[in-house]
């Protein structure tokens, strides 16, 4: 599916996004903060405990956690925001379905799965929805922030690098730019 540009300042009424969300860092706010900028109402799908086994993910907290971790950061951060917060049992939830949903915020990584989604909804008679692409947020070391570096207490929520026991610094890693070129915000057609 093609992409061209969108109006960065466009609006929707309703927007959609998802996630394993565990170890709620920098990364996942970016995503949740552009789907407020840009959604007047935002639905959250959060991977249920099912989903997170079935794509080979081995999630800290459990869905409940990470739900609640969400929910608590959008009142804080988007107190008069309208929003909804639900299990995803299967990758798409109702981006897939819903005629209302208009746009989907995503990143790089999960760009395949909003085009397969789009294609979804394309064979229900449902119009494809706009894909809005956020940039991975980078660490302190360049390499893009995840659950799992988190977990494996390479870096805090935040991206700093986080020192090695023996007080050493801890292992540098590159970019590779061809992966992180991949920064496209567009309507799908």
């Amino acid at each position: 599916m093609s992409h061209s540009r969108t109006n960065a300042r466009k609006r929707y009424r309703v927007i959609a996004l998802g996630g394993t969300f565990d170890h709620l860092h920098k990364g996942h706010r970016a995503l949740l903060d552009e789907g407020f900028r840009r959604g007047d109402r935002v639905l959250i799908g959060v991977v249920s405990d099912e989903l997170a086994k079935a794509l080979g993910k081995m999630p800290d907290g459990n869905f409940n956690e990470r739900r609640k971790a969400v929910e608590e950061y959008i009142r804080k951060k988007h107190p008069k925001a309208k929003w909804e917060t639900f299990p995803l049992y299967e990758p798409y939830g109702p981006f897939g379905s819903d005629p209302k949903v208009e746009a989907i915020v995503v990143t790089p990584e999960s760009l395949p799965r909003a085009e397969s989604g789009n294609a979804a909804r394309i064979k229900k008679g449902l119009r494809p929805v706009d894909i809005l692409m956020v940039p991975l947020v980078l660490a302190d070391d360049g390499v893009r922030i995840s659950s799992t570096r988190v977990r494996k207490r390479e870096i805090d929520i935040e991206g700093h690098l986080i020192r090695s026991a023996g007080g050493g610094s801890p292992k540098k890693q590159l970019l590779n730019p061809k992966k992180m070129a991949i920064v496209r915000k567009g309507e799908t057609s």
